[in-house]
């Protein structure tokens, strides 16, 4: 606070009256006698009080300097390996919105052995990303988890064909053969065909490993798969195909859930939340610098990652993540009714077999309006 002082100055002056002094005295017989004027007394002089010394103003003391708070340390593990399917996080990064939020965050890869939901659960990692099957199952077996926002809006599991294999709608299913992986996108390949009036058993089904070699030999007609990531490379392989997505039938179920556990969320909700934003706000500029996004990704991992075909998933992934909804609602929202669907697929086709109360699977706090 400055403290100022003002002086004032006064000045005394002290006047002194000339009074002259006149006594008529009268004799005994009667005369009058004037007496002598008394001397005018001189004034005194008028002495200036000196001014007041005016004090040097107080110094405004310098305001006490608050240290930025050190930023909370997190982690933070993929369902898969580094890829575009992840450019909104590796983008947050990047561009300091993770800091922006007081995040110091880590960033893990994933892979064949690795679950990020069992990670997570153990507190190796503070948050994770995965499937909300995966999701659903794990709280069933009570495992403490809670989801906090969804990126792939429109769920990217879908079902392949060859372009020149004949088989252009859902009714061309019927005697093809199929082959799949167990997992998210053959489970709503079968509540996708079956909403739509397909029956099963018209299919021949073979299990197959994660090698397109069988679809592009024409070994199987029908192949389970990622909409952001197989047909594209089958396409780099000169083979074009048809894709279909049950997301777009009426399966509607979402992917890329942002997790961590029940009791982090409660006593850390300002973090989850800033983590929420961070990603959400990596998608974006995802979505406005697709170029610029790519190079970032691939920098991420420089010795595995492809530019152009990573550019080409991108573009396949942002079609997952900026849904119509997600345009409306936020890039990270969620629904009750899409946990439904997913519950109810996992009953029918997953070997779900408990009910299931769809608040304990999510959170709406870091989104809701």
């Amino acid at each position: 606070m400055r403290i100022s002082s003002r002086t004032t100055g006064h000045l005394l002056a002290l006047l002194v009256t000339t009074a002259v002094l006149a006594a008529a005295c009268a004799d005994d017989d009667g005369s009058t006698t004037t007496a002598a004027s008394a001397p005018e007394t001189t004034a005194a002089p008028v002495t200036t009080a000196a001014p007041e010394t005016t004090a040097a103003p107080d110094t405004t003391a310098a305001p006490e300097t608050t240290a930025a708070p050190e930023p909370v340390a997190v982690s933070l593990r993929l369902p898969w390996f580094l890829g575009s399917q992840f450019a909104g996080e590796l983008v947050a990064q990047e561009k300091g919105y993770f800091a922006e939020e007081g995040l110091d965050v880590t960033i893990n890869p994933g892979g064949f052995d690795t679950n990020s939901i069992t990670l997570v659960a153990a507190g190796t990692d503070t948050f994770g990303l995965h499937d909300m099957n995966s999701l659903v199952f794990a709280v069933s077996e009570d495992i403490p988890l809670i989801t906090a926002a969804t990126f792939l809006q429109k769920h990217p599991g879908a079902v392949m064909a060859r372009a020149d294999s004949g088989i252009d709608t859902l009714d061309d299913f019927a005697g093809a053969t199929v082959g799949f992986h167990e997992g998210g996108p053959w489970m709503l390949t079968q509540a996708m065909l079956v909403k739509n009036g397909v029956d099963l058993d018209s299919l021949d089904k073979m299990t197959v490993g994660f090698d397109l070699t069988p679809l592009l030999q024409g070994d199987i007609d029908l192949y389970t798969v990622f909409a952001t990531n197989e047909p594209i490379l089958a396409g780099l392989q000169g083979v074009e195909t048809n894709v279909w997505v049950p997301f777009d039938y009426g399966v509607e179920t979402s992917a890329n859930a942002l997790f961590t556990t029940k009791s982090y969320l409660e006593e850390n909700p300002d973090i989850v939340c800033g983590m929420v934003r961070a990603i959400a706000r990596g998608w974006e500029y995802a979505y406005d610098n697709p170029d610029e996004t790519t190079d970032i990704v691939v920098a991420s991992d420089p010795d595995n990652l492809d530019r152009d075909t990573q550019r080409l998933v991108l573009d396949a992934t942002l079609v997952h993540v900026r849904t119509p909804g997600a345009v409306e609602h936020g890039i990270c929202y969620m629904t009750a009714g899409r946990w439904e669907t997913v519950i109810d697929v996992l009953q029918a086709y997953g070997g779900l077999t408990v009910d299931m109360d769809v608040n304990s699977l999510f959170t709406d706090a870091c989104f809701a309006s």
